[in-house]
């Protein structure tokens, strides 16, 4: 599974700089059940939310993290 996070960035930073610990403001998306889901929806969810208006300094950023890796053996 994949976890959906968006961060504001400040426009002066490069989006390969723009981490979770250098953003302005991280949101919590949505889970996915892969990579291409989670960027596809990821763009969609955050579109389609509206909560956060960016300023002109700012831009959004989409990341996919991974939550688990492989299934529980059991």
């Amino acid at each position: 599974m994949f976890q959906i996070l968006a961060l504001v960035c400040s426009i002066g930073m490069a989006p390969a700089d723009c981490q979770t610990d250098t953003a302005i403001k991280t949101m919590l998306g949505p889970e996915a059940e892969n990579e291409v889901q989670c960027g596809l929806y990821g763009q969609a969810y955050f579109a389609e939310l509206g909560h956060y208006s960016l300023g002109k300094s700012e831009y959004l950023k989409v990341m996919c993290t991974r939550t688990s890796i492989g299934r529980a053996a059991g």
